[in-house]
């Protein structure tokens, strides 16, 4: 039998050794929440930025269909950025995407989401002094930079048919989004609309240290009513 004075004395240690392992299941339990919760609000911002960069490409596709009688379906000629190869209407110097105000959007129901879609012409040509293959005399080659903002493009060839191409470096280049080679062909006369790619940036937090981003992109055809 165990003196009093001795099981009191046990007392203090047994204590301690309870504390420090309910510490530790303590902690372990906090660490599994934690880790939990973040992996459920990065699936749920996930989530958001996806909805929302579909919400704009949505848009996109509407502000395409209302002004599909009024859309300049001249070649464009791509120089140095974007702009110069942007949907707009014809008789129009500002692009579609800028003047149905679908730069910055906000989307109901999601706050602190950005969201910008670009609408871009993929009936375009290079400025002479740029080339997609190196080692061209006289000429640029595209930046890697600018071969993953352009489009693929759509080969319109007035009066030709068949969807030849009469230059055959357009055929360098990739898109990681949507195909292998920016340069598609119809096929078998002329294509029976004008093609563009709706490209929807979603940005969560812009400008913090917790900014998130993500972007989709889609083609369509707007048919010749």
């Amino acid at each position: 039998m165990i003196p009093l004075r001795k099981r009191r004395a046990m007392a203090l240690p047994l204590t301690l050794i309870f504390l420090l392992v309910g510490a530790v299941l303590v902690g372990t339990a906090l660490y599994m929440v934690e880790d939990m919760f973040s992996a459920s609000s990065h699936v749920v911002s996930e989530t958001q930025l996806y909805n929302a960069a579909q919400s704009g490409i949505e848009k996109g596709k509407m502000v395409l269909v209302e002004n599909r009688k009024d859309l300049d379906r001249a070649e464009g000629e791509y120089k140095d950025d974007l702009d110069t190869i942007r949907a707009k209407r014809e008789n129009s110097l500002d692009p579609l995407d800028k003047e149905e105000g679908l730069w910055d959007m906000t989307i109901d129901g999601l706050p602190g989401v950005e969201v910008t879609v670009d609408i871009l012409d993929c009936n375009y040509r290079l400025d002479p002094s740029l080339s997609f293959s190196p080692g061209q005399p006289g000429k640029d080659e595209l930046s890697q930079a600018q071969r993953q903002d352009l489009p693929p493009r759509v080969p319109f060839i007035d009066g030709s048919g068949g969807g030849e191409v009469d230059d055959d470096r357009f055929l360098y280049g990739y898109s990681n989004v949507i195909d292998p080679n920016r340069n598609i062909s119809p096929g078998g006369g002329h294509p029976s609309g004008h093609h563009y790619v709706i490209r929807s940036t979603a940005t969560a937090a812009k400008g913090s240290e917790k900014e998130k981003v993500l972007s989709l992109e889609t083609m369509v055809v707007v048919t010749h009513d």
